[in-house]
């Protein structure tokens, strides 16, 4: 369907009638461009019609792309100064988390032929401290800036309406980390914070901990990144069709499958996934969800499958993605660094098993799964079939 302008394009016009966007479009296209533009979308209700010009099908839709545009180029400029505080407001403490963590170091000096080459002791200029993370091609991939980022999201035509949904949460993915690097760096801090007993259930108990295996995970995944035997951003959950990418592909800038605009091939920043997701990371159980700004909170108890069309089809989700390992691993490192809180804790009974559904296993035709699992005292990272469905495992979606 046509993107309809008379559905609350600006901040100062949110709370009022569709006449007054109606003044919008009239501004934008000329007095009897409201009509014109309300016949292409089926609409009749106008009192006054007035006789159109014949103009062609391609002239018609010509006119509502210009009036969408404009609009949305106007909607940028009203969501700029709320973006950009909210982008201010997180970036430093984010990356102040994943240094403590350890999923951010800076630049090391490099050695070259026995030497190490290092800077003068007394610089004329003390220069920054570059931070990154090496990807799994033994590239340094510096961190994005804060005003990069800005500018990212500003890029994303439905940003506004994302933000009024509840996605004002930063999270700053090292992709390009190797998955078994992420895993144990997160089973490390786990432990840490059991032992400052801070290892807290979403409700604020305190939880258990096995020792041994703080994080276990399906030995699917032991070198998965690397060797290709995890895919990033299918289009569907089929062994042989999937067209998803490698991260090697991604990384590289040569991903297999140019033409889908899901993946990251057009992430302006190679090693990292800049996202925005809810600051309420639980996902309800069917029936307990809310509903913010016109979008219905995904519910648990669908299939992998049923979720991704969802997330690639439903206009209510709109640019959203599902979650890769390496994302949910961030998130819940930086959420128990920030908030001494576990994430995903599904038996609660508040909470559910998420479905990682940016990625996929295609040789065993599984579906990345996390959570913390109170009976085994441990985070966990699974896979199931995409045909799976259960009352306690659902999908979070996040903006990128």
């Amino acid at each position: 369907m046509l993107p309809n302008p008379f559905q609350k394009p600006l901040t100062e016009f949110k709370d009022t009638d569709p006449l007054k966007n109606r003044e919008i479009v009239r501004e934008l296209l000329g007095p009897e461009g409201v009509h014109k533009y309300r016949k292409i979308l089926g609409d009749t209700s106008d009192p006054t019609p007035k006789r159109d010009k014949e103009l062609s099908k391609e002239d018609l839709l010509a006119m509502a792309a210009e009036a969408h545009s404009k609009i949305d180029t106007l909607s940028r400029d009203s969501v700029k100064p709320i973006l950009e505080r909210l982008i201010e407001r997180q970036y430093t403490s984010q990356i102040q988390s994943l240094q403590e963590i350890g999923f951010l170091e800076p630049l090391v000096p490099q050695k070259k032929k026995g030497f190490t080459i290092f800077k003068s002791k007394e610089p004329e200029e003390t220069t920054p401290e570059k931070l990154g993370a090496t990807d799994i091609l033994g590239t340094f991939r510096e961190v994005p800036t804060e005003e990069a980022i800005k500018n990212h999201f500003l890029s994303i035509p439905n940003i506004k309406q994302k933000i009024d949904q509840g996605f004002t949460r930063l999270l700053i993915v090292p992709f390009g980390t190797s998955l078994d690097t992420l895993r144990s760096k997160t089973g490390e801090l786990i432990k840490k914070h059991k032992k400052e007993n801070k290892l807290l259930a979403e409700d604020g108990t305190e939880l258990e901990l096995d020792t041994t295996t703080p994080l276990w995970a399906w030995d699917g995944y032991n070198n998965a990144d690397k060797s290709g035997k995890l895919v990033y951003y299918p289009e569907q959950f089929n062994k042989e069709n999937h067209n998803g990418t490698t991260k090697t592909e991604l990384l590289s800038s040569t991903p297999s499958n140019q033409a889908n605009s899901s993946t990251p091939n057009t992430n302006p920043f190679p090693g990292y996934h800049i996202l925005l997701i809810q600051e309420d990371t639980q996902i309800p159980r069917e029936g307990k969800g809310t509903a913010k700004a016109g979008r219905d909170k995904i519910e648990a108890g669908k299939s992998p499958n049923d979720y991704l069309e969802l997330l690639r089809t439903d206009p209510n989700y709109s640019k959203e993605l599902g979650l890769t390992p390496e994302d949910w691993l961030t998130l819940f490192a930086t959420n128990l660094n920030q908030k001494n809180k576990v994430i995903n804790d599904w038996q609660s009974n508040k909470d559910s098993i998420n479905y990682l559904v940016g990625s996929y296993f295609p040789d065993s035709d599984d579906v990345p799964n996390a959570c913390w699992d109170r009976g085994a005292r441990r985070a966990h990272l699974y896979g199931g079939e995409p045909t799976n469905a259960y009352e306690h495992f659902g999908v979070a979606g996040a903006v990128g």
